[in-house]
């Protein structure tokens, strides 16, 4: 892939992503059948499993996940390719609202922060490791600690194990912080089974 191709799916990549989780958030109807209800999805409403990373609760919490999604596909994109990325956040993202489902305490939810903690936790281990073609790239390595640490050290000031919800004054809701532990583990999953597939591949005879 040419580097203008890689930089146009890059972008490409950000827009979407903004822009679905806009239609989930601003249109009544698709907010409505889209967000995480635990009862719901135990009567058989299964898609909010899928849908429910994509909605959120007014404007600010739409822009603040955009942006950190943004952030993390221009990062990533250095060397993951922008589908794959994309593909990665949803992975972590219906895995967050699988485990959700284990957590009574939380009846509702929306928003990627979830997935986008696996998507950190992910990307950080990827840039750790990059192809070979990316050996050399240092910046990439540095990144993918920054992100590691930051992840984990985000986790651990939450202590979401002792209390799944927090009532945030600033966004004027309850943060499922649980979500954000439960997005990391995903990622960590997620690179597990990508490195233990990819092992596989090279051990293959050819």
């Amino acid at each position: 892939m040419t580097a203008q191709r890689h930089t146009l799916h890059t972008w490409s990549a950000c827009v979407g992503v903004a822009a679905l989780a806009a239609a989930f958030s601003f249109v009544p109807w698709l907010y409505a059948v889209g967000l995480y209800q635990r009862d719901a999805v135990r009567a058989g409403q299964w898609w909010r499993i899928v849908t429910a990373m994509w909605v959120h609760l007014d404007t600010w919490h739409w822009l603040a996940d955009a942006m950190a999604a943004a952030g993390l596909i221009l990062l990533l994109a250095r060397v993951v390719r922008p589908q794959v990325i994309v593909g990665a956040l949803v992975v972590c993202g219906v895995l967050v609202q699988v485990a959700l489902l284990n957590q009574p305490a939380v009846q509702w939810y929306g928003g990627l922060s979830g997935a986008l903690h696996g998507l950190a936790a992910w990307g950080g281990l990827r840039l750790l490791k990059p192809s070979v073609s990316d050996a050399e790239d240092r910046f990439s390595r540095w990144i993918g600690v920054a992100l590691c640490v930051g992840v984990l050290v985000k986790v651990w000031l939450e202590q979401s194990w002792l209390s799944p919800i927090a009532f945030d004054p600033h966004w004027g809701f309850g943060v499922v912080r649980i979500a954000h532990a439960f997005g990391a583990v995903s990622g960590l999953l997620i690179w597990v089974l990508w490195e233990w597939r990819a092992q596989g591949s090279r051990q293959t005879p050819h």
